[in-house]
């Protein structure tokens, strides 16, 4: 008898150790364990050109962005953003050199808990705007400042805080990527450098965690 509680016993150990061993190693999509300083830590390595660091620490955290209040976005937020994206001429590619909306995404810059409306506009890739619409009084209003001729960018959650991360390739330059904070305070944006980067091949090419949903119209 004892004999045989004390299997009962070391296989239900055993069993609990098989879980967290299993638990620990899901994906970060489906565990949201991570530090929130650990966006923090990625754009420290980037500064640095740590690249291996900015990897492994990317990995902590999902690949897309998962934000409640953009996933499950309000139909007040909807309607407020169709007023804005709406009046916009939609850009009809490089032969057609009038500007217009690229697209547009929703993310809670600083942290409010309301999506801010985030629009591309502009004409040919050297010459588009990045615009911050806060949500005031029922409508989205654009703040002060701009991120300008940005080159093929891509938008991240910046889950350390104030911010949205802004990924893009340098103009003409294959092997070259920006990375950018870009801050929202008191109704004007800002926009930080992290680090200009060079490469030798696309493969070495940073892959950002979180990236933003964008929308085409």
């Amino acid at each position: 008898m004892k004999k045989t509680k004390r299997l009962i016993t070391t296989l239900t150990l055993l069993i609990a150790a098989i879980f967290f061993i299993n638990s620990a190693n899901l994906p970060a999509g489906t565990v949201q364990a991570a530090s929130k300083g650990t966006y923090r830590a990625i754009l420290q390595a980037y500064r640095k050109n740590d690249y291996r660091k900015v990897q492994r620490l990317s990995k902590k955290l999902p690949k897309k962005a998962n934000e409640k209040c953009a996933r499950k976005l309000n139909a007040k937020y909807r309607k407020a953003a169709k007023k804005v994206t709406g009046k916009m001429r939609k850009w009809n590619g490089v032969e057609n050199y009038i500007s217009g909306l690229h697209w547009y995404a929703f993310s809670d810059i600083n942290k409010n808990g309301k999506p801010e409306l985030i629009v591309k506009y502009g004409g040919v890739e050297t010459e588009t705007t990045i615009w911050v619409y806060e949500y005031k009084g029922g409508k989205y209003k654009k703040a002060k400042g701009a991120v300008y001729e940005t080159w093929y960018p891509s938008l991240y959650n910046y889950t350390s805080g104030n911010g949205l991360v802004l990924q893009e390739r340098g103009i003409s330059e294959d092997y070259c990527e920006t990375v950018t904070l870009v801050t929202l305070s008191k109704g004007r944006i800002k926009a930080k450098i992290i680090r200009n980067r060079y490469f030798n091949s696309p493969k070495q090419k940073t892959t950002m965690p979180c990236q933003i949903k964008i929308y085409t119209r």
